[in-house]
């Protein structure tokens, strides 16, 4: 037993194994063209501390949900018409989207662009609770979806299930990528940040399966 575990610790802690694992969910919706222009760009909150009690705290912000609010930041300040769905409930007393909408306002998007969904707790939540705000929105376009590379899969898979029965498009921009590419064969050495991604990897695998098995994807 104890073979085993070392056996599964060094394969999980490895760069050459773990970041092809990791690739294998990223790399489908790094290809292609990117998306069009539209008139709605929505943007998944990836964690923000349960300590934080004011939404101006944006050191707060896990890196995830940094990366994304900061990427969907820079789309709608290069399209000004675009309007910014943020999503994201709360674990403690402030929601994911409360933050990102105040970081968003920081970095120059006006406040009157932004439309907060802060009831929801999984991928799920966020596609049903974001389709009932879309219903009162006026939808040109592809919808933008931006999330973490890994996290892609699931997020896309499930808006689209959602808004399968309406004439909204969904396209992914996807950022967060984990994955390193051309990693030496050699590099078989362990190193934490492998095991960090192996636990990002297994959560996310985890959740597709589950996903499928209840028929949300």
């Amino acid at each position: 037993m104890l073979l085993l575990w070392v056996l599964v610790f060094l394969t999980f802690s490895a760069p050459v194994i773990v970041n092809p694992l990791i690739a294998i969910l990223e790399d489908p919706y790094l290809k292609g063209p990117a998306c069009p222009a539209g008139s709605h760009i929505i943007v998944l909150g990836g964690g923000v501390d349960s300590r934080v009690i004011d939404a101006s705290e944006f050191g707060r912000m896990g890196n995830a949900t940094l990366t994304r609010a900061t990427a969907a930041a820079r789309m709608a300040l290069a399209e000004p018409g675009t309007r910014v769905i943020v999503a994201g409930g709360a674990v403690g007393k402030v929601a994911e989207a409360e933050v990102m909408d105040a970081y968003l306002q920081r970095l120059g998007v006006a406040g009157q662009r932004l439309v907060r969904e802060t009831d929801s707790a999984t991928t799920r939540e966020n596609a049903l609770n974001v389709a009932v705000l879309l219903q009162n929105e006026s939808i040109e376009g592809p919808v933008r979806l931006i999330s973490s590379a890994m996290h892609m899969p699931r997020a896309l898979l499930s808006f689209r299930r959602v808004l399968a029965d309406t004439d909204i498009q969904v396209c992914p921009v996807s950022v967060d990528i984990q994955a390193l590419k051309d990693v030496p064969w050699y590099a078989v050495m362990p190193q934490t940040t492998a095991i960090m991604r192996s636990e990002m990897l297994l959560h996310e695998a985890v959740a597709l399966l589950l996903y499928r098995f209840k028929g949300w994807l």
